[in-house]
Formats: C-alpha cells, structure tokens, sequence
C-alpha cells in the first residue's frame, strides 16, 4: 500500500475509534463496590456503592456535609461539599435528614489524613432507596 493510503486508513481508524469512545462513555458504569473493598488502589476511580447513613454531621465552617455510610461489610466517610449540599439542598431534601436511610451514593475515592474517603459526583449522585 502506499503511505497515503495507510495514513488516510489509520487516520479514520482513529478518529471512528475516539468518537466511538465519546459517544459509549456515558454509558459506562462506575464498578458497584463492598465497603469492606475498597482499597488505597481504587484512589481517584469512580464507585458506586449502597448502604445505610449512620451519622451525618457538617463541617466546622458550614456547608460541607459528612455522612457515614455502613453496607454491613464496613463504614466509609461520604463528603457531601457545599456546592453540591446547595444543589441537593434546591430540590427541599434536607441532607440531615439522610440518617437512618438506605441510600446509592457514586463518587470517587480519596484519602484525607489517611482514611479513605468518596467524594460525592454531584447532586444527582445519591439516590434514597429506602
């Protein structure tokens, strides 16, 4: 073949498989994960877990919401910050009022001081479901 033609078959090559990914990436799903799973190697990948709200508290300063989250295999600190409290907040639920609630939370590993932690996406990451 001559080089023209491959470059012009790789450059379609590419540019199908990049808008394939695009269009496909909205429908992956986040990995459903055990508390009890989770792991310094899943820091910064997006979860999705379910369990039951057992405290939740707020920040010193306002505004940030902390609730722990218990599935029966473990407990894990879900931080709710205040751009997304606010969002929730819009849609008259009361983040308090998330206690003793089963819920669907998805959002990303992290670490602070040492513990591991999810970061909540954004407002339509949490699901109440019981």
């Amino acid at each position: 073949m001559e080089d023209k033609k491959i470059f012009k078959l790789a450059l379609f090559t590419a540019i199908f498989g990049l808008v394939g990914m695009m269009f496909s990436a909205n429908y992956i799903m986040p990995q459903e994960v055990k508390i009890k799973d989770i792991n310094r190697g899943m820091l910064d990948k997006e979860v999705s877990m379910e369990g039951l709200v057992m405290d939740v508290s707020e920040s010193q300063k306002g505004g940030t919401f902390f609730l722990e989250l218990m599935d029966g295999t473990g407990k894990i600190k879900v931080v709710i910050f205040e751009s997304t409290a606010n969002e929730i907040q819009k849609t008259n639920i009361t983040i308090k009022t998330f206690k003793n609630r089963r819920i669907r939370v998805l959002g990303r590993i992290t670490e602070y001081h040492g513990n591991l932690e999810v970061i909540l996406k954004d407002s339509s990451s949490m699901k109440i479901i019981a």
